[in-house]
C-alpha cells in the first residue's frame, strides 16, 4: 500500500501554481474537471506521491485541521530564498535545525495561509 495523493481546496488556482510550481518547483502532473470543480496535481521529482489542489469557484476556503504540508529540498535557505522572491510568501519560521527530527527546515505560508514545511534531513 502507497499513499498516493493529498487534495487540499484553493481558492486562487492561479497563485496555487504559481506558489508551487514556480516557487517551490514542483511538476504539473494532470489536471482534471468534475462539475465545476477544477482538480489539479503536481509532484515532486519522484512520482511516488502529489498534492491535489481542489477549486471550485466562489467556494471559501479555510486551512483548518492541516498543520503543515511538507516539501523536501537539497538547500532550504536557497528555496526559501528563491521562494519568498518569486511569490512573497511569508516565512513563518525558520530556516532552523531541528535535532530531534535530523532536519533543516523552514515554514512559509502559501497563498491560501496553509503552513508548508521546506525540508533537508541533515545528513
Amino acid at each position: 500500500m502507497d499513499v498516493q495523493h493529498t487534495a487540499v481546496a484553493v481558492s486562487d488556482l492561479d497563485a496555487t501554481k504559481a506558489f508551487y510550481e514556480e516557487g517551490l518547483g514542483l511538476t504539473h502532473e494532470q489536471d482534471f474537471y468534475a462539475d465545476e470543480t477544477h482538480h489539479y496535481y503536481v509532484t515532486g521529482d519522484e512520482l511516488d506521491t502529489a498534492i491535489q489542489f481542489v477549486h471550485d469557484e466562489g467556494q471559501s476556503v479555510s486551512p483548518s485541521g492541516i498543520v503543515h504540508l511538507a516539501v523536501r529540498v537539497d538547500d532550504v535557505e536557497a528555496t526559501v530564498e528563491a521562494l519568498v522572491e518569486a511569490t512573497d510568501c511569508p516565512v513563518t519560521s525558520g530556516p532552523l535545525t531541528i535535532e530531534a527530527a535530523g532536519a533543516r527546515a523552514a515554514f512559509v505560508e502559501d497563498p491560501d495561509g496553509y503552513e508548508v514545511e521546506i525540508f533537508s534531513p541533515i545528513e
